[in-house]
Protein backbone atom coordinates (compact mmCIF):
# COMPACT_ATOMS: atom_id res chain seq x y z
CA UNK A 1 0.00 0.00 0.00
CA UNK A 2 1.82 3.43 -1.28
CA UNK A 3 0.22 6.90 -0.04
CA UNK A 4 1.77 10.39 -0.97
CA UNK A 5 3.10 12.37 1.77
CA UNK A 6 2.92 15.87 1.75
CA UNK A 7 6.27 16.63 0.03
CA UNK A 8 4.87 14.47 -2.88
CA UNK A 9 7.04 11.17 -2.43
CA UNK A 10 5.43 7.96 -2.60
CA UNK A 11 6.01 5.99 0.87
CA UNK A 12 5.27 1.66 1.22
CA UNK A 13 4.00 0.26 4.05
CA UNK A 14 6.11 -2.75 5.25
CA UNK A 15 4.83 -5.97 5.72
CA UNK A 16 5.39 -5.28 9.22
CA UNK A 17 4.14 -2.07 9.71
CA UNK A 18 1.02 -3.55 7.46
CA UNK A 19 0.83 -6.81 10.42
CA UNK A 20 0.56 -3.95 13.54
CA UNK A 21 -2.17 -2.06 11.98
CA UNK A 22 -3.91 -4.87 11.85
CA UNK A 23 -2.98 -5.95 14.84
CA UNK A 24 -3.81 -2.48 16.29
CA UNK A 25 -7.46 -2.93 14.13
CA UNK A 26 -8.52 -6.28 16.25
CA UNK A 27 -7.83 -4.90 19.54
CA UNK A 28 -9.49 -1.64 18.88
CA UNK A 29 -12.35 -3.31 17.58
CA UNK A 30 -12.74 -5.17 20.44
CA UNK A 31 -12.06 -2.48 22.73
CA UNK A 32 -14.97 -0.75 21.08
CA UNK A 33 -16.85 -3.90 21.13
CA UNK A 34 -16.53 -3.30 24.93
CA UNK A 35 -17.26 0.20 24.70
CA UNK A 36 -20.61 -0.88 22.71
CA UNK A 37 -21.08 -3.25 25.67
CA UNK A 38 -20.41 -1.02 28.39
CA UNK A 39 -22.62 2.16 27.01
CA UNK A 40 -25.40 -0.57 26.75
CA UNK A 41 -25.11 -1.48 30.35
CA UNK A 42 -24.86 1.85 31.77
CA UNK A 43 -28.18 3.09 29.97
CA UNK A 44 -29.88 0.06 31.12
CA UNK A 45 -28.67 1.21 34.42
CA UNK A 46 -29.89 4.29 33.67
CA UNK A 47 -33.32 3.97 32.89
CA UNK A 48 -33.66 1.02 36.02
CA UNK A 49 -32.43 3.66 38.32
CA UNK A 50 -34.89 6.38 36.99
CA UNK A 51 -37.68 3.70 36.75
CA UNK A 52 -36.75 1.98 40.37
CA UNK A 53 -35.94 4.98 42.30
CA UNK A 54 -39.29 6.74 41.38
CA UNK A 55 -41.24 3.56 42.56
CA UNK A 56 -39.40 3.28 45.75
CA UNK A 57 -40.00 7.36 46.19
CA UNK A 58 -43.48 6.52 45.55
CA UNK A 59 -44.59 3.43 47.57
CA UNK A 60 -42.21 4.64 50.64
CA UNK A 61 -43.31 8.49 50.13
CA UNK A 62 -40.26 9.85 49.95
CA UNK A 63 -40.05 13.58 48.41
CA UNK A 64 -36.85 13.27 46.50
CA UNK A 65 -38.53 11.00 44.14
CA UNK A 66 -36.60 13.23 41.22
CA UNK A 67 -32.50 12.11 42.63
CA UNK A 68 -33.05 8.90 40.59
CA UNK A 69 -34.11 11.38 37.83
CA UNK A 70 -31.43 13.00 37.98
CA UNK A 71 -28.62 10.26 38.46
CA UNK A 72 -30.50 8.29 36.07
CA UNK A 73 -29.89 11.85 33.38
CA UNK A 74 -26.17 11.57 34.44
CA UNK A 75 -25.47 8.40 33.21
CA UNK A 76 -26.72 8.30 30.42
CA UNK A 77 -25.29 11.86 29.37
CA UNK A 78 -21.95 9.57 29.94
CA UNK A 79 -23.39 6.83 27.91
CA UNK A 80 -23.85 9.37 25.24
CA UNK A 81 -20.82 11.16 25.51
CA UNK A 82 -18.97 7.72 25.39
CA UNK A 83 -20.68 6.87 22.31
CA UNK A 84 -18.52 8.77 20.48
CA UNK A 85 -14.91 7.92 20.39
CA UNK A 86 -15.97 4.26 20.41
CA UNK A 87 -17.52 4.67 17.11
CA UNK A 88 -14.57 6.57 16.34
CA UNK A 89 -12.45 3.71 17.49
CA UNK A 90 -14.41 1.07 15.63
CA UNK A 91 -14.78 2.87 12.58
CA UNK A 92 -10.92 3.46 12.81
CA UNK A 93 -10.60 -0.52 13.05
CA UNK A 94 -12.60 -1.28 10.43
CA UNK A 95 -11.37 1.28 8.02
CA UNK A 96 -7.44 -0.10 9.08
CA UNK A 97 -8.61 -3.90 8.58
CA UNK A 98 -10.37 -3.65 5.10
CA UNK A 99 -7.88 -1.15 3.54
CA UNK A 100 -4.79 -3.36 4.53
CA UNK A 101 -6.74 -6.59 3.87
CA UNK A 102 -7.83 -5.33 0.42
CA UNK A 103 -5.15 -2.81 -0.32
CA UNK A 104 -7.94 -0.11 -0.51
CA UNK A 105 -6.28 3.42 0.13
CA UNK A 106 -9.39 4.86 0.74
CA UNK A 107 -10.65 2.82 3.36
CA UNK A 108 -6.97 3.44 5.13
CA UNK A 109 -7.33 6.68 5.04
CA UNK A 110 -10.86 6.62 6.26
CA UNK A 111 -9.65 4.32 9.67
CA UNK A 112 -6.92 7.17 10.17
CA UNK A 113 -9.37 10.41 9.72
CA UNK A 114 -11.35 8.29 12.73
CA UNK A 115 -8.27 7.91 14.46
CA UNK A 116 -7.70 11.53 13.37
CA UNK A 117 -11.57 12.47 15.18
CA UNK A 118 -11.05 9.88 18.16
CA UNK A 119 -7.77 11.92 19.33
CA UNK A 120 -8.99 15.18 18.64
CA UNK A 121 -12.41 13.91 20.51
CA UNK A 122 -9.99 12.77 23.81
CA UNK A 123 -8.12 16.07 23.78
CA UNK A 124 -10.84 18.75 23.38
CA UNK A 125 -12.73 16.29 26.24
CA UNK A 126 -9.68 16.03 28.82
CA UNK A 127 -9.24 19.98 28.61
CA UNK A 128 -13.01 20.06 29.42
CA UNK A 129 -12.33 17.91 32.33
CA UNK A 130 -9.05 19.45 33.68
CA UNK A 131 -11.24 23.11 33.44
CA UNK A 132 -13.83 21.43 35.63
CA UNK A 133 -11.34 20.10 37.87
CA UNK A 134 -9.70 23.73 38.21
CA UNK A 135 -12.54 25.35 38.27
CA UNK A 136 -13.79 23.03 41.54
CA UNK A 137 -10.14 23.63 43.15
CA UNK A 138 -10.72 27.75 42.73
CA UNK A 139 -13.89 27.21 44.75
CA UNK A 140 -13.07 24.07 46.91
CA UNK A 141 -9.76 25.48 48.54
CA UNK A 142 -11.32 29.18 49.85
CA UNK A 143 -14.36 27.54 51.11
CA UNK A 144 -11.85 25.15 52.97
CA UNK A 145 -10.62 28.02 54.50
CA UNK A 146 -13.55 30.06 54.90
CA UNK A 147 -15.33 26.92 56.62
CA UNK A 148 -11.95 26.04 58.92
CA UNK A 149 -11.37 29.96 59.78
CA UNK A 150 -15.14 29.87 61.09
CA UNK A 151 -14.52 26.73 63.29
Amino acid sequence: MENMDSFGKQIALSHEVKEYLIVSSKWGKFLAIVGYVGIGLMALFALSLMAGFSAFSAYMHLPSASMGAVVGFVYLAIAAVYFFPTTYLYRFSAGIKKGIEQEDEYSVTDGFRNQKKLFKFMGIFTVVILSIYAVILVIAIPAVLVLNAAA
